[in-house]
């Protein structure tokens, strides 16, 4: 139950006439006073009244009608509480008001519903207007301001496809999915057929209109935020434009040099920033949107998005094409940098993260009077090396195969291929005694062999990836192969399927199977593409089989914590889905820790190899460090191409002694 009582209202019309009345002093007197002067303000401009009730509701026996309690109402005492329906019609009665909008966060919140005969006669003749939303039924109780909590979110984050503008309806059907154990109740009443519109509680940030110009969710909080904290609400740049925004910037300057109005220097240099900043993401959206122009996707957008600090990962929007454009330049610019750092550094690394996977020139001068407009030469600069120095550490992967096995145990032999840019460089072949010990000697030789293969290349050996067979995932972890180092120490080591190199003739499929699966995961906007089964799921072999010969798992399938049978999952899964997760011990992962990977996806698998080493060196507190507790066999299109060389060649040449 609630502690104290609060009422709101105000109009989409009036910006600045609105009102919060909560604490001890809020009486039944004070409540009914508030709301007839807010209707009668509301009537004299012909503006919608908007009015929230939250607080303690109580209702006669067998009489659901609700009357909201004051600081001063007595329980039982109907008297001396809040008639809630019998307000709001005086309200919408109202001459000249528009409508009226009651949002309800109290128990009994649908008692409110007051005598439609009341609406549809009275002194306006029935050309009245009122929508309600109410958190509970009408012998319900309500808990915790949930209904408030959620509707604000929605207020703030937007719901597709519902219009320029949020309606009860949509709102309703929305908070059903989110506030559970109460019951989302509306009505919506319209007598005035003289109405041009319907009656609407807010703009609708993911509306149709809210892909055109203007600022995203970030950029319009920390503007707005800014501009009152200087007493510049009025100076709302509108329309969105970098004339406007400069406009603002003067007036900042203006008030900053005439000292009236401008209060803590910090606020106005703090003003001053955003103004600046948001200037930037206007520039850059202008210039991505002309220069990778068609080749401009929401998959290489979230592809291009840089390493960020822990807490910003949480603020990356769901939002797809030009509204996630918007919404990430506002979050690289505004939110990410820390404190001392550029603000425009992550900026750079997106940008030439998008050139460069469109296969677009850097160096065209374009792009140099792009940073130059932003004030980022010596970041982009820096992106640019950073850039060429990660393609370099990219361009050479040694592969281990174990797929000589005996028994289902250790292989006799290990097959290498070095791989420069998808390309086989290199082929060897090492013999071995079929035991982990001896495996992982040779493991260590293969790698000093790429290394030495590597050097005259010049550039560096960061990948390995290990090629297991089933009977070996579950009981090995080759990064943690030991030569005086561990070898995921200074390599990001990737677990791939032994299997797919050359499968059987009755398993011919997979690799085609695979690759389906992996352009589905691809047009995941926001969401990792991951399944995540039960136990349940893991224990009835039979209906997982036909589900998976169904199409029912096509993209990345983890489970939420270690079956007892999970072998035998495997050795169904493995066949069927490019990548394949579970936790390496009994741990669980929550729901909240699943989403861990919504965050990380588009790192990964060097992510779990860097959570790995962050895990064995101690020390570290990031959200990811969560991952060294997964297991993984990983299978991209690198690697699927990596698979079909085999189609046509000789997969081992040369051996070491």
């Amino acid at each position: 139950m609630l502690q104290q009582e609060h009422l709101g209202y105000c109009s989409p019309a009036l910006a600045d006439e609105g009102a919060l009345l909560y604490g001890a002093a809020v009486t039944q007197a004070r409540i009914e006073t508030a709301v007839r002067t807010a209707a009668r303000r509301a009537g004299d401009v012909g503006a919608t009244l908007i009015l929230a009730f939250l607080g303690h509701g109580m209702a006669p026996q067998g009489h659901p009608e609700l009357y909201m309690m004051g600081a001063d109402a007595q329980p039982d005492v109907l008297g001396s509480a809040v008639n809630v329906g019998h307000l709001l019609v005086q309200a919408a009665e109202q001459p000249g008001v528009n409508g009226v909008i009651g949002l309800v966060d109290t128990c009994h919140a649908a008692g409110a519903v007051p005598d439609v005969k009341a609406l549809v006669a009275g002194v306006r003749g029935g050309r009245t207007r009122l929508s309600l939303l109410m958190a509970s039924g009408a012998e319900q109780e309500a808990y915790d301001l949930v209904f408030t909590r959620e509707l604000t979110k929605l207020l703030r984050q937007g719901i597709p496809g519902a219009g320029e503008h949020f309606g009860v309806s949509a709102l309703r059907d929305k908070l059903r999915h989110t506030v559970l154990g109460q019951d989302i109740v509306s009505l919506e009443h319209d007598g005035d057929h003289f109405a041009v519109h319907d009656l609407w509680l807010a703009h609708n940030p993911r509306g149709t209109g809210a892909d055109g110009p203007g600022p995203g969710l970030l950029g319009a909080e920390d503007l707005r935020s800014a501009l009152d904290a200087i007493g510049l609400a009025a100076a709302w740049p509108e329309p969105w434009s970098l004339h406007e925004l400069d406009r603002v910037r003067h007036d900042i300057h203006a008030i900053k040099e005439s000292g009236v109005r401008a209060g803590p220097p910090a606020l106005v240099h703090r003003a001053l920033h955003v103004v600046d900043g948001l200037r930037i993401c206007l520039v850059t959206q202008s210039f991505l949107t002309s220069w990778v122009d068609s080749k401009l996707t929401t998959q290489r957008l979230r592809k291009a998005l840089p390493l960020l600090p822990a807490d910003a990962y949480a603020l990356v929007p769901d939002a797809t094409g030009t509204a996630l454009l918007r919404d990430l330049l506002e979050l690289l610019v505004l939110r990410a940098p820390r404190v001392g750092d550029s603000r425009t550094a992550l900026l750079t690394r997106f940008v030439v993260a998008l050139g460069s996977d469109a296969g677009i020139d850097l160096s065209s001068p374009g792009v140099a009077a792009w940073a130059g407009a932003c004030g980022a030469r010596i970041e982009l600069n820096d992106a640019q090396e950073e850039l060429l120095r990660g393609q370099t550490a990219r361009r050479l992967r040694l592969v281990v195969s174990l797929h000589a096995t005996v028994a289902d145990d250790w292989p006799e032999s290990l097959s290498l291929w070095l791989l420069d840019g998808g390309t086989v460089c290199e082929r060897a072949e090492i013999a071995c005694a079929p035991t982990q010990t001896a495996v992982e000697a040779k493991l260590a030789q293969a790698v000093a062999w790429a290394r030495k293969h590597a050097r005259p290349r010049q550039a560096p050996l960061r990948h390995v990836d290990v090629a297991v067979p089933t009977s070996l995932l579950l009981r090995w972890r080759p990064e943690e192969t030991d030569f005086g180092v561990r070898l995921g120490v200074n390599h990001d080591v990737v677990v791939r399927w032994s299997m797919r190199l050359n499968p059987p003739a009755h398993l011919w499929w997979i690799n085609d199977h695979a690759r389906a699966g992996l352009e589905q995961m691809s047009t995941c906007a926001a969401k990792a593409p991951v399944d995540w089964l039960a136990e349940q799921d893991a224990t009835q072999a039979a209906d997982l089989a036909e589900q998976l010969r169904a199409g029912r798992y096509t993209r990345a399938v983890a489970f939420s914590h270690r079956p007892a049978h999970l072998k035998q999952a495997m050795e169904l899964l493995l066949a069927y889905v490019p990548v394949l997760l579970w936790p390496d011990s009994d741990c669980r992962f929550s729901p909240t820790e699943q989403a861990l990977l919504d965050m990380v996806w588009d790192r990964l698998p060097t992510e779990l190899a860097q959570a790995y080493r962050r895990r064995w060196q101690g020390g570290s507190v990031e959200p990811s460090d969560r991952l060294a507790d997964l297991r993984t066999v990983w299978h991209d299109l690198e690697w699927l191409d990596f698979c079909s060389w085999f189609d046509t060649q000789h997969a081992v040449h040369g051996s070491i002694a």
